[in-house]
């Protein structure tokens, strides 16, 4: 509806401003000076809070969004959501620079000599290995991506050599079309969860146990009532809506969990690795997944992206990405354990330049989402705007998902994954690497020292230069480690 309602605003505003131009010339000057004098006097002498222009405080205070989410508020008891994700930004990638080797360093003589080969999982009976560092990040079937856009994600991913992840919805037909598939080990309850079933553990060629996302930490969801189709992929009756707990089923303490993993590790041979919305906890977390022996950590930073969730859950619980990956890798290696298991980073990556730099402050390879839902509509999405937005070619539930053209879509993703990594050649080459695996935060320098310290690099601005105390350090974080509580009076 909304944007039905732009659409038309938009088609009425450009035929007034066509005939307004016609006009133009047999309109009287002096009806102008008149009509802009009267606007004028009217906001000037109008008394500020009974006028128009007193909407511009308003919209300072609290932004459009802001505004439309408080009035939804108002309209509806339970929490609205929003898609998307968070509209803020809390990892500024480009306050982070590389330094390009020319002298002292001599950069690669040939771009094409750069190796972008990544191994998921290298102590793992049976690794994972693609052609380039991007993954397809776990993106469910139903309660939000269709069929048709999941299949292409598949056969996208399939051009560019890499692995695509089925999210929180195990379909045949995505096992078919993908070369390399990650199948979520999930806390969805409903009949053909791919934890309740042996042979599609058994079909994957990695298996990610999703604890929790960026965009909506561990809380338990639950979807509109499935329809046909979902109710064939999910073993749902009419009426029925798909249940995401906010705890795996049958892991109720650590132990539990390092048994569940051990026992996967056992069953299938395949990587077995991890999925969590990175916290202030997670040293504690990591050293329960360091028990467990995991094969691959994702970090799924607070910029992560969903189809819908509360707003609260993305704006304000999680780390952003860049301070997750740097502190995993820096805690993992004081731990002697970096070796051991593949880093992979999630949330808010959009660019070729933003996956090299989080790769250099320690991950070994990246997801991307929403950028790869972008690619994947890139030339059709002029079939649905302006009276609909992009997405909804891909949504289950988009009015114009039928119109997607599959094969069209997964082009369009090869593309866009094959340029992107010929631009991450070039940032390699540039630095004097002939793997991106070699790039480290040595690499970078950020533009101010908050950057620096969130992401453990040099700083180019020193901020203890001049008067002491004239740009104070941040209180230290006092963490309250495990046993440590406050007395309870």
């Amino acid at each position: 509806m909304f944007w039905q309602i732009l659409g038309a605003s938009l088609l009425a505003l450009a035929i007034f401003s066509v005939a307004a131009a016609l006009l133009m010339p047999v309109l009287e000057t002096s009806l102008f000076n008149a009509l802009s004098d009267h606007f004028l006097a009217k906001a000037l002498n109008t008394r500020y809070m009974t006028s128009l222009t007193s909407a511009w405080s308003l919209m300072r205070r609290a932004n459009p969004q802001v505004f439309l989410e408080n009035s939804l508020r108002a309209s509806q008891d339970t929490a609205i959501g929003r898609p998307m994700g968070t509209p803020l930004t809390f990892s500024h990638w480009e306050q982070l620079v590389f330094n390009p080797a020319q002298i002292a360093r001599m950069p690669t003589r040939r771009r094409e000599d750069v190796s972008l080969q990544t191994v998921i999982g290298p102590k793992a009976l049976h690794p994972l290995t693609t052609d380039i560092p991007v993954l397809i990040a776990g993106m469910s079937y139903g309660g939000a991506l269709s069929l048709k856009t999941k299949i292409a994600l598949a056969l996208g991913a399939n051009g560019a050599g890499t692995a695509t992840n089925t999210g929180e919805a195990y379909l045949p037909e995505e096992r078919d079309a993908a070369k390399h598939l990650i199948v979520q080990y999930h806390r969805g309850t409903w009949p053909l969860s791919a934890q309740n079933h042996h042979e599609y553990l058994n079909s994957a060629d990695a298996i990610e146990i999703q604890i929790g996302q960026g965009a909506q930490a561990a809380a338990a969801m639950v979807t509109a009532p499935a329809d046909k189709e979902m109710q064939k992929y999910f073993g749902l009756k009419d009426g029925d809506r798909a249940v995401i707990a906010a705890r795996l089923q049958g892991v109720e303490s650590p132990r539990d969990f390092v048994q569940l993993v051990h026992t996967l590790k056992g069953r299938y041979g395949v990587p077995v690795g991890v999925k969590i919305a990175p916290s202030g906890w997670l040293e504690e977390d990591l050293e329960v997944l360091m028990d467990a022996h995991i094969d691959f950590l994702v970090v799924d930073g607070g910029e992560g992206g969903t189809h819908s969730g509360p707003p609260i859950l993305q704006d304000d619980f999680g780390l952003p990405t860049m301070a997750a990956v740097s502190w995993a890798d820096e805690y993992l290696r004081a731990q002697s354990a970096r070796d051991k298991l593949t880093l992979i980073a999630a949330g808010g990556l959009r660019t070729p330049g933003d996956y090299l730099k989080a790769m250099a402050l320690g991950a070994d390879a990246v997801y991307i989402g929403y950028a790869a839902l972008m690619a994947l509509s890139a030339s059709q999405a002029a079939t649905v705007l302006p009276f609909a937005p992009p997405e909804d070619l891909l949504y289950h539930k988009g009015h114009h998902r039928h119109a997607l053209d599959v094969d069209r879509a997964a082009g369009h993703l090869t593309h866009f994954l094959r340029s992107s990594c010929d631009e991450m050649r070039y940032g390699v080459q540039s630095l004097g690497k002939l793997n991106v695996h070699d790039v480290s935060r040595d690499d970078l320098i950020a533009l101010d020292p908050w950057t620096a310290q969130m992401a453990r690099v040099d700083s180019l601005i020193r901020p203890w230069l001049g008067e002491p105390g004239l740009f104070p350090e941040p209180p230290p974080f006092h963490f309250r480690g495990r046993g440590n509580h406050p007395d309870v009076h």
